[in-house]
């Protein structure tokens, strides 16, 4: 019988944020992806959420059902990654706002 305890690492939950309105939505895509790249590489994700992941809550395809879920998706990660024009989106502005404040995750600057 093998008593020895084993430990299973953390899992490191990324959700990825950034500009998608007012961009054209094939280099919003582009922006994600070599985003994802870089949480895995870099800061060793074993799992990235982005918005393009998400459906929008009760399937309604309004901004705001978008952010709810994806305000319930960055909930179960454990770090937010904001991409460099964050600032530049208010979603992306609001999703920061939850990973500093109400959710408490590890943030990266992208």
């Amino acid at each position: 019988m093998n008593n020895s305890i084993t430990f299973q690492k953390d899992i490191k939950r990324f959700y990825v944020s950034g500009k998608i309105s007012g961009i054209k939505i094939e280099y919003a895509k582009q922006n994600f992806h070599f985003a994802c790249k870089e949480v895995i590489k870099y800061h060793e994700a074993d799992f990235v959420i982005t918005p393009f992941n998400i459906q929008p809550f009760l399937g309604i395809k309004h901004w705001i059902c978008y952010m709810i879920n994806d305000i319930r998706k960055q909930k179960t990660c454990t770090h937010s990654a904001f991409q460099q024009n964050w600032k530049d989106s208010k979603g992306a502005v609001i999703e920061y706002f939850f990973a500093k404040f109400i959710f408490k995750h590890g943030i990266v600057f992208l």
